[in-house]
């Protein structure tokens, strides 16, 4: 992806999220019927010319090409690592593989569990100060839900990642102690929304389980529901806000949407924490026969239900490929190396490609799914540069 797109697609996702940040609190749904504007419809060439360059596998992986001294003089270092909740299966091959990545310089990692609130991230990222942390890697935590602990940390010389989040730089701007790693999410939802409308022959009415941790995930679905209505002027989507901190409300909150309209034919749960509560609603309202379920976020399990016929579809983006990049961007900016661009790949799978990777927990570490598998020697040289 060009350094241009990139800047268009975070000015997009920016002026989404400040539209929608009021749309973050929990437990509310609405229904949205799609306006048409345009007549590509479910069964267009360019829709399908869409879903299959969202199944096909990328060629390469998006690694800097500019190394980073003094590396080797951070041995014996920490870095903390705080995802927004360790409920979500994706973090896990995330922090597994920043754990990996950081190992081959002798750097070490600590994960705290933000747990959804935002009492418990500040208290991981005061727990990372208190320690002498040499940088934080949050993930899926907006600066403006820990703004307070971001800038005690930064203040105090401890360089903060904000990963899979839009980035904020009108309010928060990157500089030598803050960098983004945008989220790729706008590019899954839209992918699987795509996936549906063709499915669907262009009459597809959709129930979707929207994370409302923070203002973002509404901003991402915002940008795909834009791209919904071009393809499928006649599909209709319904909104099921949920979140972390009321997980226990979204198996009935699913059943009760799917109750109050019967005609829903597809579930799009954006985040894989959230499948399994989801699939318990669907249950509870008798219409596991009658509707097709595709989630975001996706991991191994996710993918294997995809294969067992589960799940209709599913789309995710390269984790492991993550957790490295995370390690070079905290790297530079502990070493106060410039840091560029970066993005995460994305994934759409289907019955379509599903049979053409290994569903092993050794493929979805190497991110064989995603691009080619040589990305970790290509980190370490530019590491070990002195």
């Amino acid at each position: 992806m060009t350094t241009t797109a990139l800047r268009a697609r975070r000015t997009l996702m920016l002026a989404s999220g400040v539209a929608l940040a009021a749309l973050a609190l929990a437990g509310c749904s609405s229904s949205d019927a799609a306006a048409p504007t345009s007549s590509s419809g479910g069964g267009s060439s360019e829709l399908a010319k869409a879903v299959a360059a969202a199944e096909a596998l990328p060629t390469s992986y998006p690694i800097p090409t500019d190394p980073i001294p003094g590396v080797s003089a951070l041995a014996g270092k920490t870095i903390y690592y705080i995802p927004i909740t360790q409920q979500a299966p994706q973090f896990a091959v995330t922090g597994a593989a920043l754990k990996k990545a950081l190992a081959t310089v002798d750097i070490s990692v600590q994960t705290c569990d933000g747990k959804g609130t935002p009492t418990d991230i500040g208290a991981c990222i005061g727990q990372a100060q208190g320690a002498g942390a040499a940088g934080i890697v949050l993930d899926a935590v907006p600066y403006e839900l820990a703004a307070n602990g971001i800038d005690a940390a930064r203040a105090a010389g401890i360089p903060v990642i904000v990963s899979d989040q839009g980035p904020t730089d009108d309010k928060y701007p990157a500089d030598a102690t803050l960098a983004y790693l945008p989220a790729p999410a706008p590019a899954t939802d839209t992918a699987l929304l795509q996936w549906i409308a063709q499915d669907s022959g262009g009459k597809a009415n959709i129930l979707i389980n929207q994370d409302a941790d923070g203002p973002w995930p509404a901003a991402y679905m915002k940008t795909a529901l834009a791209q919904l209505k071009k393809d499928c002027p006649d599909c209709k989507t319904t909104i099921n806000k949920v979140s972390s901190a009321n997980f226990p409300q979204v198996a009935p909150s699913t059943s009760a949407a799917l109750l109050a309209d019967p005609s829903i034919d597809y579930v799009f749960t954006d985040f894989a924490q959230f499948l399994q509560p989801t699939q318990g609603g669907i249950q509870s309202a008798g219409v596991a026969d009658t509707v097709k379920v595709v989630s975001g976020a996706a991991v191994l399990g996710t993918y294997q239900a995809v294969k067992s016929g589960q799940l209709a579809a599913a789309a995710g983006q390269a984790a492991s490929f993550q957790g490295w990049q995370s390690a070079d961007i905290i790297l530079r900016l502990i070493t106060k190396t410039k840091v560029g661009e970066y993005a995460i790949p994305t994934r759409l799978f289907s019955p379509t490609n599903i049979g053409s990777v290994s569903l092993t927990a050794a493929a979805e570490a190497s991110g064989e799914w995603f691009g080619p598998t040589t990305f970790p020697d290509d980190f370490a040289k530019l590491w070990s540069a002195e």
